[in-house]
C-alpha cells in the first residue's frame, strides 16, 4: 500500500513538472516592444516608413465590464478634452483645453461635484478655486496680470469674507 501510494505521489509531481512546462512553453506571455522613432527629417530618404497615425474625434477606454473609463475628445465648439470616469460612469478627473486655449484641471468628489477647479485663462492669469459640497466657489488662489498673488475667501452666496493681501 505504501510503495502504491509512493508511486501515485511521483506520478503527480512529475506530471505537475511536465504540465508547468509544457504550460509555460505554449501560454508565455510575449513582451511588446515599441517600434523606434522614425528618424527626424525626411522619411523617403532615412528608408523608414512612418507609423501609422490614428485619426479620431474621440477615444473611450473600457473596462473589464465594458463601462466608459476614460475618454479622449474634441467638442463641436472646439474644447478638448481628457476625462476619468469612476465604476458609476460619474467624472472624477478632467483636463480641458477650452476653444480659446485656456487649460483647466477639474476633479470631483463621490458625488458628482466638483470640488477643485485649476485654471489658467486665455489672458495667461492662473486661478486655483474651492468648491463646497453645493458648487459654490469658497477659495480663490491666484496671480494677477500685474504679478501679485492674492487668496480670497468667500460666504455660500459668493461674498468676500477675506482676501489676503
Amino acid at each position: 500500500m505504501k510503495k502504491t501510494l509512493l508511486l501515485y505521489g511521483v506520478l503527480v509531481f512529475a506530471g505537475g513538472l511536465i504540465g508547468g512546462a509544457l504550460t509555460d512553453a505554449v501560454c508565455r506571455s510575449r513582451p511588446v516592444r515599441a517600434a523606434p522613432a522614425a528618424p527626424q527629417g525626411d522619411n523617403k530618404s532615412a528608408g523608414a516608413a512612418a507609423p501609422p497615425v490614428i485619426t479620431a474625434a474621440g477615444f473611450v477606454l473600457v473596462d473589464a465590464a465594458g463601462k466608459p473609463r476614460v475618454k479622449f475628445d474634441v467638442a463641436d465648439d472646439g474644447q478638448a478634452g481628457f476625462s476619468m470616469y469612476d465604476r458609476n460612469n460619474h467624472p472624477r478627473a478632467q483636463i480641458v483645453i477650452d476653444n480659446q486655449g485656456a487649460p483647466s484641471v477639474r476633479l470631483y468628489d463621490t458625488y458628482n461635484k466638483l470640488r477643485i477647479s485649476i485654471e489658467v485663462s486665455s489672458d495667461g492669469i492662473p486661478a486655483m478655486r474651492l468648491m463646497d459640497n453645493g458648487g459654490h466657489s469658497r477659495e480663490l488662489l491666484g496671480v494677477d496680470a500685474e504679478g501679485d498673488g492674492g487668496l480670497d475667501f468667500y460666504s455660500r452666496d459668493g461674498t468676500v469674507l477675506r482676501e489676503l493681501p
